[in-house]
């Protein structure tokens, strides 16, 4: 990775993320290769619960992306979402996998994380997690657990 741009280090993002800066850089946003770093530490546990695409895959740049990793021993998971450059679509309803439809779930956008919201897990299985990128290409990345 070359520069902090939130697409490029979301699209890299494993349980083990090699992103091979040159801390030799003067130009480099260090503030926010720190910000997606801290985003990555907020969910690299999710890489070890359950992957569900949300999209169908495909390497098409108007196409949109969007997969979610499930931890049902802990209620917890993330989703991510990609809109490629050529998108002409702004939003997307993607539908969780692996929920419980009677529990509610906070929603947490970590470009946003002071302003979460909870949403039903039926919802979330059958309507989806309304999604909106204003940027192409953009990202987003998001958080979930269940509510008490």
């Amino acid at each position: 990775m070359k520069d902090a741009d939130p697409y490029l280090f979301r699209g890299m993002m494993s349980p083990f993320p090699n992103c091979l800066w040159d801390a030799r850089r003067k130009d480099l946003d260090y503030d926010e290769l720190r910000r997606l770093t801290a985003q990555w530490k907020a969910v690299a546990d999710c890489f070890a619960g359950d992957y569900y695409p949300l999209t169908d895959y495909s390497l098409d740049r108007t196409a949109w992306m969007g997969w979610q990793f499930h931890r049902p021993d802990t209620g917890k998971g993330m989703v991510q979402a990609f809109r490629r450059e050529n998108s002409i679509y702004r939003a997307v309803d993607l539908t969780l996998r692996g929920l419980d439809p009677d529990a509610t779930y906070r929603i947490t956008d970590l470009d946003n994380p002071s302003a979460p919201r909870d949403i039903g897990g039926r919802v979330l299985t059958e309507t989806g997690l309304p999604i909106e990128i204003t940027r192409r290409p953009g990202s987003v990345l998001f958080t979930y657990e269940r509510v008490p």
